[in-house]
């Protein structure tokens, strides 16, 4: 069998994520991310302490569970999801270095403590809680039926 016969036969796994729009997802959030800390310090509100902590872990969590997604279920184990939370974690790390550079802005450690914490506990939660990754999965299903 020719190269492009079989290539064309057994779609690679970035085929098929290319072809479901999957890749966009992680990508448009995380140049959000770096467009947002690229601006002066956006008002937070004062009704809920530390309030900027809890949106670090909530978005770096949700970039980590976009990022783990893309990896197909019989790929996920240990050293998948530690990537990921690494890797999740030191774009966390850029993005604060940037802020270094923003006039209003500045690092904090404790942000990128957040991003780790956010990205491994969604990691974690969609990798082991069947409950949790059948709800984030039921759009897709429907898409493909």
């Amino acid at each position: 069998m020719e190269r492009d016969e079989r290539s064309q036969s057994t779609p690679s796994i970035w085929h098929s994520i290319r072809a479901r729009g999957q890749i966009l997802y992680p990508v448009i959030l995380a140049i959000g991310i770096v467009g947002l800390s690229g601006t002066e310090n956006p008002p937070a509100p004062g009704f809920v302490p530390s309030f900027d902590k809890l949106a670090h872990f909530c978005v770096y969590g949700l970039l980590a569970t976009l990022v783990f997604r893309l990896i197909p279920q019989t790929s996920k184990n240990w050293r998948s999801a530690l990537l990921v939370i690494v890797a999740v974690s030191l774009f966390g790390l850029s993005d604060e270095i940037h802020q270094a550079f923003t006039p209003g802005r500045s690092v904090e450690f404790a942000d990128w403590v957040a991003d780790t914490l956010g990205a491994f506990v969604a990691v974690l939660v969609y990798w082991k809680w069947g409950a949790y990754r059948n709800l984030m999965e039921t759009g897709r299903r429907r898409k493909q039926n």
